[in-house]
């Protein structure tokens, strides 16, 4: 068996990002401060690959294909993809200055919730503007597909109440048995299986909630980051299946895991 490089499932929290790491010693979370500590964070544990839930390649009009595509794939669960803004919008200095320029170019406002993600994605984009090496190992995903391809099906339990945690909990137990730590790229690849027995999202969670506050990380920034974890480690689909790039030569495309329960993602 060829030696195991780590993943890593990163989401966004109010203290910064939360990154979920798969690797041969097994499963551990850290609170970093900004983007640029995700990418140092990849290099440090020499990282295969990286999914975030962040939107990476922005259009300059019109709204992107894959989140068109996450979305129907969700169905019920569509809104908890938001349309990525336009780039204009990064240069914008309120949410009413950012909605007008969103609308101007799409014919739609931009969500509050959309504004205040503006300040991550600027982090993000940042990084991957200045380090062309992250383009190749970091790549946008998207909780709620990853916990559906595990699952079999989208999640209907809202995972703001205990009932969808405890849901999310028992597919996460899931997608890390028998997980797998692949190799290069962003795409379906080769993979080395890992110990089921050196991975337990569980406690994972319950030690990053012991030791952190809810006012900088909630429980759902941990689901999400773990779930990410867990998909950078499978063979991945790409929304749409030959996506375009935007202004700036990033890619526009949401990555998930190919499933095999049964809820596949080609059409």
């Amino acid at each position: 068996m060829s030696q195991r490089r780590s993943v890593v499932g990163v989401d966004a929290c109010s203290a910064g990002w939360v990154c979920a790491v798969a690797a041969a010693g097994g499963l551990s979370v850290r609170v970093v401060a900004d983007f640029a500590a995700v990418w140092d964070l990849a290099r440090e544990r020499d990282a295969a690959r990286v999914l975030v839930d962040i939107p990476i390649g922005l259009p300059d009009a019109a709204r992107r294909a894959c989140d068109r595509e996450a979305r129907e794939r969700l169905g019920s669960r569509a809104a908890t993809v938001f349309f990525a803004p336009v780039r204009a919008v990064l240069a914008a200095d309120s949410h009413e200055a950012a909605s007008a320029a969103n609308r101007e170019r799409t014919g739609a406002g931009l969500s509050i919730q959309a504004w205040h993600l503006v300040p991550k994605i600027r982090e993000a984009d940042a990084v991957f503007r200045q380090t062309p090496r992250a383009r190749q190992r970091v790549f946008e995903s998207h909780p709620e597909l990853a916990f559906a391809a595990f699952a079999g099906e989208p999640l209907s339990e809202p995972k703001s109440t205990p009932e969808g945690r405890d849901r999310r909990l028992d597919v996460l137990r899931t997608a890390f048995a028998g997980n797998e730590v692949s190799g290069d790229g962003g795409d379906s690849s080769e993979a080395d299986a890992t110990d089921q027995s050196e991975f337990d999202p569980e406690r994972a969670y319950r030690e990053t909630l012991d030791r952190t506050l809810r006012r900088d990380v909630a429980r759902d920034d941990v689901l999400d980051a773990l779930v990410l974890a867990a998909a950078a480690s499978r063979p991945l689909a790409s929304l749409p299946s030959d996506p375009p790039t935007d202004a700036v030569g990033l890619e526009m495309a949401i990555r998930v895991p190919v499933s095999a329960l049964g809820w596949y993602l080609s059409d």
